[in-house]
């Protein structure tokens, strides 16, 4: 390590020695108003329950939290740093909507995305985000996703050619599996860097090869993997100028820090180059697809072009929100496609009706010359928008997010919670203090058996057909104050709810319709299991015999499925 390395090593850890016992001190002197709150203990005094939390296996662990400890359960950060995790679906409507001034992203992420994505959308607060979002969100207006959807479809093709040509489908009557994940990946972030940015990332015909297809792949892994070091950031941001953090950055000695800064660094040039290519070209009024739309950077940069003084964004600003807007469309929805396809094969009578309703209405008329339908049909199929839906509702991509609370509140629950204590009145309402962690617990949410019924657990459908689900509940049930689905939270809500979700599910429809349109999907005998890396990602476990003869377990990123073509 060279003296450069060192100086700053030394740097972080008297930053963080400072401020622990600055903890410990004002932990031991005033007693905590979460005390009372049920939780499980620590695993360790260094870093508490944050090792189950964040952990690639660890979805089983924040099911379990909810299920042992209620709606408000406390755990516990590094050096005992009482936390909570949020589900009760009471709490999450102060949280999101009526008191969201008093709860806002916490240091953690902000400070990593700033130095990830640039000044996008994740990584403002307050006024900053405020205006950002104002800009940003007219370019997902239906006349724009309508413009768009032949685009999807487009590539939605380009995707079913691929598959078409690959031996494994084409050839023999022993069908060899094919990797989904992987399919969905590509085909999630060229319809995203298309439809977005006008550019294509991977045409789908050979083995993809770009940079930033690889940058984008690997950074959530990557930034999981880094979950307990990412807790500094916050005290990094404090140090000097950007290009201090930037040298220290470059010489904080873990590979994956280096990782992420490449990967960061492939975004950045590859974002601007694009914007620079479409600002010497009058980017604003040119044609961009063979579908004859407009790409949305473009429209952006008109909204943006047009807006007030104040309100317009810097060339960084729109570098960050073509960052931003690429990664958090290209994993989420691979991440829904993936288990969407794995869904039906596991349902195949629940495939069969969703075939069988395109093609009644494909046969029906209102489609172009390629037999897609048209983006009011598409958006309208019953049985395509339930299972849509219902996956979302019980797999949500993202299962949770963070908040720090930036002012003491009390927020009222729906279903009091019990304390450790016996002697102790049941909990209705939680004091939560000023510079508290929060994980709200969206996939939990999305779970309540308060919310959805005794069968909330279950992958139902149907549930979306019923009429009184979707235009009302009764008053003695709680709402989620989600922006989708009867308030379901997998785009969160409020004022930091997803800007582009209505973007996903035309996207999701669209590539979903022309897979069951050429093809049946089934399961194969392996075992798959859902990783947790924030978001979720499928894999092969398998038990294998090593040379010595002992029984190992290996697992492999993927999903593979049976894909034959329907004649």
């Amino acid at each position: 390590m060279d003296a450069a390395s060192s100086t700053s090593t030394l740097y972080i850890f008297l930053i963080a020695a400072t401020l622990i016992a600055a903890y410990l001190v004002r932990r031991a002197l005033i007693p905590s108003p979460l005390r009372l709150i049920p939780g499980p203990p620590a695993e360790s005094w260094f870093k508490g329950n944050l090792g189950q939390l964040f952990n690639a296996k660890g979805l089983r662990y924040h099911h379990d939290l909810v299920e042992r400890y209620g709606g408000v359960v406390k755990v516990h950060g590094f050096f005992g740093d009482e936390q909570l995790y949020i589900s009760d679906p009471r709490a999450l409507h102060s949280i999101i909507l009526s008191d969201h001034d008093a709860f806002e992203e916490t240091r953690v992420f902000i400070e990593t995305n700033k130095v990830i994505f640039g000044e996008g959308l994740v990584a403002t607060t307050g006024e900053h985000h405020k205006r950002q979002r104002k800009i940003v969100l007219p370019i997902f207006s239906t006349a724009n996703l309508r413009r768009i959807t032949p685009v999807f479809y487009e590539i939605a093709h380009k995707l079913v050619d691929a598959l078409a040509s690959d031996p494994n489908i084409s050839t023999g009557a022993e069908r060899n599996p094919i990797d989904m994940a992987s399919w969905m990946s590509r085909v999630a972030l060229e319809s995203v860097g298309q439809t977005v940015l006008g550019y294509s990332f991977d045409p789908l015909e050979t083995p993809s090869s770009n940079p930033y297809t690889s940058a984008v792949r690997e950074l959530i892994p990557t930034l999981f993997s880094l979950s307990l070091v990412r807790q500094f950031a916050p005290f990094l941001a404090k140090l000097g100028p950007p290009s201090l953090r930037r040298k220290l950055v470059e010489w904080t000695p873990i590979k994956s820090v280096q990782k992420v800064k490449d990967m960061s660094d492939v975004m950045y040039n590859t974002a601007r180059s694009i914007l620079r290519q479409k600002t010497d070209g009058d980017a604003e009024d040119a044609p961009t697809s063979a579908a004859g739309g407009k790409d949305l950077l473009r429209v952006l940069m008109k909204e943006n072009k047009n807006a007030l003084h104040d309100d317009k964004l810097t060339e960084d600003e729109i570098i960050g929100q073509m960052t931003v807007l690429i990664f958090g469309a290209q994993d989420t929805t691979s991440s829904a496609l993936s288990r969407l396809l794995y869904m039906l094969c596991t349902h195949p009578d629940i495939q069969e009706k969703l075939r069988d309703e395109i093609r009644d209405a494909q046969n029906a008329g209102n489609i172009d010359e390629n037999g897609d339908l048209d983006y009011d049909i598409l958006m309208s199929l019953p049985w395509l928008d339930a299972v849509l839906k219902e996956t979302l509702r019980l797999y949500p991509p993202v299962p949770f997010v963070r908040r720090t609370a930036t002012k003491t509140r009390r927020i009222p629950l729906w279903r009091a919670i019990h304390s450790d204590r016996s002697s102790e009145t049941p909990i209705d309402s939680v004091v939560i203090p000023e510079g508290t962690t929060l994980f709200l617990g969206l996939a939990a949410a999305n779970r309540s058996e308060d919310v959805w019924g005794p069968d909330a657990k279950e992958w139902k459908p149907e549930r979306w057909l019923n009429d009184e689900l979707i235009q009302g509940k009764a008053s003695d049930v709680p709402r989620l104050p989600g922006i989708y689905g009867n308030g379901m939270l997998t785009f969160f809500g409020g004022e930091r709810s997803c800007v582009g979700y209505k973007f996903a599910q035309v996207e999701i429809k669209s590539i979903l319709a022309t897979l069951l349109s050429n093809f049946e999907f089934s399961p194969t005998a392996d075992r798959v299991v859902w990783n947790l890396s924030q978001i979720i990602s499928p894999s092969v476990r398998k038990d294998v015999i090593s040379p010595s003869g002992a029984r190992e377990v290996q697992e492999q990123q993927g999903l593979p499925l049976i894909v034959r073509p329907i004649v």
